[in-house]
Order: structure tokens, then C-alpha cells, then sequence
């Protein structure tokens, strides 16, 4: 073999072997592990382009268009990321085989698939590819459910405080007096509750559900062309069902649910927004479903995104979920998440920085942490900092210092009433007096009530901003500024809308 010969050979099996790396280096460090012990696992197959770049991106997108109006976002927004995710998907679905349960996903430009080891080679491959993340290994069910109980669509009368008990979570955030002096009740505003459902016949939740005019209930029929049918108040997408009713005996839906919108009704003003629409999502089990729910709360016109759930240990994920919602919040959706029960007093403590998990540990979501009646943090709450060290795209807010969370704080409970249900007889009523109800779950709702009162008196105010609002006129809690403890301090409705007035 001659020199000449020799050399280009090496060069060959040097530029293959580093191409074998590179490609290697697309596949999730989980994913490479669940591949050794299973055949085939559900991922999502990022996309090259995205519409966010770098840890940096959200940030110089928000400072360069904090001029715009939240509507005229949403629609550039939801226009620019189908049309990037298009440019690219098909692709990837032909390199995969083109199999039938292939879930696209514009909100991040990704596509859900269920791969064996040699497709995932494959598909790393591909110029195209940016990423392979391991999804959660809940299978994609297929579900042939009902709505269960059918609403009538009904106008909204004008609220009246009159005749109606105020508890003292509502007061003490100062809802009342914007609905008093201000006239803001929530009206014009929809909040997609990704939960577990809700008991949305409940007396002071009826008048408040979203409905999606037009979707015809029961008749096994996608009416409105979103490739859903009978998505009449939300979607189940975990099961695949429009069956988003809450299973007897199981209320913690019903419960944000009230926080944010019941209606007083039946004799109790339990919600911070008693005129909002509330849109029902459930989305557990996989990062492919969480993408669709976030989806559909753009597509249907959802202005705040309050998350009852949280997702621990999800390694390069975590970048995964932290695009979703940077995306989504660019284009106009709130997003707020009870910044967990994990502090060492609780009953699954975890070190920090890792008790505020996701997606309450993600810059652009407002983690609400806690306080109870007495302004004191419950040993349960979830305690900051967090960092984002070896997070692939990311790699910021590193530690001593990392990102100071929760950003603001609400009221945990228990203390003051909730909505609630009998199981056996499906009556209307509250949980009153609550003796043991409590946790950072709501203390989340208390957030998205106040951002929806923000967003009934300034629509068109960009979903960053409401953030950057509620922090600003957080009644502080201590002495040492914004802290890994209470945040900004206890959010302030009346201050909070009155600012989202002066600057819409």
C-alpha cells in the first residue's frame, strides 16, 4: 500500500470515527441506557432548527419584543414554529419508517416515536436531527372515552360579592379590592388547568368552563378539524379520551380549580378570578403529551398555564421541557407551577438544588412558593437555588449562586376553604373548614388567579411581562430582597393590575 493510499484510508477511518461520535453524541445519555435493556422506547427526535437558540435566546427575544402585543405573538409565533417544524418532520418520520403513531410536535419542532436501537442510530444520523431525548416509558394509550357530563353553554352574569362568604387567602392578596375599585374579575380570560381533571359541574365552577363551541359532545367526530373528537372542555391526552371529569374521590383538580375561578355560588368566594374560563388538560406520563397539551392551550386561545404536576430526575430533559415553555411563553402563554413539596420538613425530602424540580425549576415559569396563614414557610416547600449545569443547549445559572427560585410565593393551606365534591352523592360543596389540605399546589393557583386578573384589565400584555410584574409588586416576606425562600415575597393582585394597566 503506498503512502498516498495509506493516508487517505486513515483519513477515511479518522473523519468515520468522528462521525460515529457526533452522531453518539445526538442520543440522550437515558436513552443509550434504556436501549441497552429494552428493545425499543418512546423518544422525541428534536429537529436541527429551532426557533430558540441558546441559553440567551429567550431573553433577547423578550428585550426585542417587548413592544408587541400578546395576540400579534401568538399568531407570528404559532405560524413560525409550524412552518419550521414542517421544513423538517417529514424526514425524520420517512427515515423511521413513516409509522402511523408518529406525534408532531411544533412547539419545539420535535416528533414522538417509539425507536429500536439501530432507528435511533439512524435517525442520530441525519443532518436534520439536533437531539434524541428518551421520552418517560408510559406507553401512548388509545382511549374511546365520553365526555361524561354535558354542560349548556351559559352567558356570564355580572359578579356580585354580595351574599357571599370572603375567605382570608382571597383578602389578604388584595383580590377583592380589584374587583371592587377596579372592576376586573377575570372576564375575557381563559386559564388551561394542565391537572388531573376537575369536577367542572361543580356549582361554582359550571359558569366558568371553557367550552369549545365547535366541537358537537358525543358524536365520535372531530368537528372542529383539530384531529381531536369531542374535545368539547379540554383533552385528556394521556389516554386519548375527551374525558377530563374527575374521577369520583379524586378532587386535587377541583380544589386549584376553585382557587383560580369558582364563582361563590354556592355561598363561598373561593376564587382570586371569578370570572375566568378554565379549560381542562391532562397531559401525565410523557414529555410527548405535555408537548401537545401546551399545543393545544396556544392553539385554543388559553392565556395562562397553571401545572399541578412535577417531574424529578429528567437529566438532558430538563432542556427538553425548558424549550417547550420558553417557546410557549414567547407566544403569549403564562406559565405558573406550585414550586413543589420537597423541603427537608416534608414527607419526600430532597437535597437542594434539586427540590424545585420541573417544570418549576425552568427560568421563565413563575414557581409560586409558600407561606401559611402566619406568613411562615411550611417545612414541606421546596427551597432554591436551582442550577442548570450540564443541561445540553443550556449549561447556565451554575451554582454557588444558580437561579434564585421560587419567584413569589402564595398561600399553601390549609386554613381556608376549597371546592369539593361528594363522592357518592356528586353534590356541590366545599371543604370547609380544611384542617389538612395543603402543599405548593396551591399556592400556584393563588399565581395564575392574579396573572389572569392581569391579563382581564391588559390583554395584550406579553406573558414575560406578567411575570416580570408579579415580582415587581410581590409584598416582601423578610428582610433580604428576592430569596431561595419566599421568592419575590407574597403576590399583591392590587398592585399586580394596577402596573399591568399603567404599562399595556
Amino acid at each position: 500500500m503506498g503512502a498516498f493510499t495509506f493516508f487517505l484510508l486513515l483519513t477515511f477511518l479518522t473523519a468515520a470515527g468522528h462521525t460515529a461520535a457526533a452522531d453518539q453524541d445526538k442520543i440522550s445519555p437515558r436513552l443509550r441506557h434504556k436501549l441497552t435493556d429494552y428493545p425499543q422506547w418512546p423518544v422525541i427526535v428534536l429537529g436541527r432548527t429551532q426557533f430558540l437558540n441558546g441559553p440567551d435566546a429567550f431573553d433577547r427575544f423578550c428585550k426585542e419584543n417587548g413592544d408587541q402585543k400578546r395576540s400579534e405573538l401568538r399568531k407570528t409565533l404559532i405560524a413560525e414554529l409550524g412552518k419550521i417544524a414542517r421544513k423538517e418532520q417529514d424526514e425524520i418520520i420517512r427515515a423511521a419508517g413513516s409509522p402511523k403513531n408518529a406525534v408532531r410536535l411544533w412547539i419545539v419542532n420535535g416528533v414522538g416515536l417509539t425507536l429500536t436501537r439501530a432507528q435511533v442510530r439512524k435517525l442520530a444520523a441525519l443532518d436534520s436531527v439536533k437531539y434524541i431525548y428518551a421520552d418517560r416509558g408510559t406507553p401512548r394509550l388509545k382511549g374511546r372515552g365520553k365526555v361524561a357530563r354535558i354542560l349548556k353553554p351559559s352567558p356570564s352574569e355580572p359578579f356580585a360579592l354580595s351574599r357571599r362568604k370572603l375567605p382570608w387567602n382571597i383578602s389578604r392578596i388584595g383580590a377583592d379590592r380589584v374587583w371592587r375599585e377596579l372592576k376586573v374579575t377575570g372576564e375575557g380570560v381563559t386559564v388551561a388547568m394542565f391537572d388531573s381533571g376537575a369536577d367542572y359541574t361543580h356549582s361554582d365552577l359550571r359558569a366558568n368552563t371553557w367550552i369549545n363551541a365547535d366541537e358537537i359532545p358525543n358524536n365520535g367526530k372531530d368537528d372542529d378539524g383539530n384531529g381531536l373528537a369531542d374535545d368539547c372542555y379540554g383533552y385528556n391526552f394521556a389516554r386519548r379520551t375527551p374525558a377530563v371529569m374527575a374521577a369520583p374521590g379524586k378532587q386535587h383538580g377541583t380544589w386549584t380549580s376553585g382557587i383560580i375561578a369558582g364563582d361563590g355560588t354556592g355561598g363561598i368566594q373561593t376564587g382570586v378570578a371569578p370570572r375566568a374560563r378554565l379549560m381542562h388538560l391532562i397531559a401525565w406520563g410523557s414529555y410527548c403529551n405535555a408537548g401537545q397539551a401546551f399545543q393545544y392551550a396556544l392553539e385554543n386561545g388559553a392565556d395562562v398555564m397553571n401545572m399541578s404536576f412535577s417531574w424529578p430526575d429528567l437529566g438532558q430533559a430538563r432542556g427538553l421541557i425548558r424549550r417547550m415553555c420558553e417557546q410557549a411563553t414567547c407566544a403569549g402563554l403564562v406559565m405558573v407551577s406550585g414550586a413543589g413539596n420537597f423541603g427537608k420538613g416534608g414527607k419526600n425530602p430532597a437535597p437542594v438544588p434539586v427540590q424545585l424540580r420541573i417544570p418549576e425549576g425552568i427560568p421563565c415559569v413563575i414557581a409560586a412558593g409558600g407561606v401559611d396563614r402566619e406568613m411562615k414557610v411550611p417545612g414541606f416547600c421546596s427551597l432554591g437555588p436551582v442550577e442548570w449545569a450540564g443541561v445540553k443547549f443550556y449549561e447556565d445559572f451554575l451554582l454557588p449562586g444558580g437561579l434564585i427560585k421560587p419567584d413569589v410565593c402564595g398561600f399553601t393551606g390549609p386554613g381556608y376553604p376549597l371546592l369539593g365534591t361528594d363522592p357518592k352523592s356528586g353534590r356541590s360543596g366545599y371543604v370547609n373548614p380544611n384542617t389538612t389540605i395543603a402543599g405548593n399546589s396551591f399556592s400556584g393557583p393563588h399565581v395564575s388567579g392574579v396573572a389572569a386578573l392581569m391579563l382581564s384589565a391588559a390583554p395584550e400584555l406579553p406573558a414575560w411581562r406578567v411575570k416580570e410584574i408579579i415580582e415587581q409588586t410581590a409584598t416582601p416576606v423578610g428582610k433580604d430582597g428576592k430569596n431561595s425562600r419566599t421568592g419575590a415575597g407574597l403576590i399583591n393582585a392590587w398592585k399586580a393590575v394596577r402596573a399591568a394597566i399603567f404599562v399595556k
